[in-house]
């Protein structure tokens, strides 16, 4: 299994005010996301805008711990399970832009529209917005998955392979003992093999390696994308890609959001509209992204309090 010290996009980017890419750079980051499926771009956001952005997602666990249950109030949810090993773990937040001013700044900020304009132009709709959380010592991993399996319903997105990328902003190292991002290399580029199992994305413990072994590969083909705090990581919507438990002593946060070009795609917020960022509407006012019932059930609704399987 690789590392992502190449061919990933390394530049440090240039700064007068925000930062700019160079003619080149863009053309690095274009080639890499075409050729590989994914590229890492360092030092997008600085110390100080991580910083912020920690302490709002810390924030966001803090109060996911303190409902001690899933639940979601319009698009906005809290992903929240009874691990075997912790108990109650925050492993994720949809729409967490919602509750968190810094996050809703970050999905329309001019960089993120630098990185995704010569992809998928100025006109953009967004429709994931996450946090992920690996708590130290719990058993939460994703399985080995393309992205476009969770783009349903399928003719609600047209042109699909060349008009989505996915984005992970890193909030903490991500490294080999915390479950860094495994992807594929390549496999966008492969008609898939097999059917995905459908299960869902989340699962505890080791991730099976039987979806990677329908595909034809195997854990030789694998790259771990090692990132840093400010890094940002995209990758294509075919791209195979999962990540294993956190078997380090630190948490690890990555904040994802999902943009398509608007004209083949009629769900989601509006992140950019002629390179202008879109915030968000009030809470109250529904969007249709995943939930086919967001005009029917907007209020606040809470899942059954979790309970341990016996043994």
């Amino acid at each position: 299994m690789g590392s992502s010290n190449v061919p990933a996009t390394n530049r440090r980017l240039r700064r007068t005010g925000l930062k700019t890419f160079t003619l080149n750079e863009r053309e690095a980051i274009v080639g890499c996301f075409h050729q590989h499926g994914y590229a890492v771009i360092k030092n997008v956001f600085d110390t100080d805008e991580v910083a912020e952005l920690k302490c709002a997602t810390d924030r966001a666990k803090r109060r996911g711990l303190k409902v001690g249950r899933s639940f979601r109030h319009g698009n906005l949810g809290y992903w929240i399970n009874d691990d075997p090993c912790i108990g109650t773990n925050v492993i994720g937040m949809q729409w967490p832009s919602y509750d968190e001013a810094v996050l809703e700044l970050h999905r329309r900020d001019p960089r993120m529209l630098t990185l995704l304009e010569p992809l998928i132009g100025r006109n953009i709709r967004q429709i994931v917005n996450q946090l992920h959380w690996k708590t130290p010592g719990s058993t939460f991993a994703v399985s080995f998955h393309r992205d476009r399996i969770n783009r349903r319903p399928a003719e609600a997105f047209r042109a699909l392979a060349t008009s989505y990328v996915q984005t992970a902003s890193v909030i903490d190292p991500m490294t080999a003992e915390n479950g860094a991002l495994l992807v594929v290399p390549g496999s966008h580029l492969r008609k898939p093999r097999s059917q995905h199992p459908g299960t869902g994305n989340f699962v505890t413990g080791k991730v099976s390696r039987a979806y990677l072994s329908s595909e034809g590969y195997c854990d030789a083909d694998l790259l771990s994308i090692y990132a840093e705090p400010g890094d940002v990581a995209l990758w294509h919507v075919d791209t195979i890609h999962g990540s294993e438990m956190n078997q380090s002593s630190r948490d690890r946060c990555l904040y994802i959001n999902g943009y398509v070009d608007a004209r083949n795609c009629m769900r989601g917020h509006w992140a950019f509209i002629e390179g202008q960022g879109i915030p968000l509407p009030p809470i109250d006012v529904p969007v249709l992204i995943h939930r086919d019932d967001i005009f029917d059930q907007i209020e606040v609704e809470f899942a059954p309090t979790p309970t341990r399987p016996t043994d």
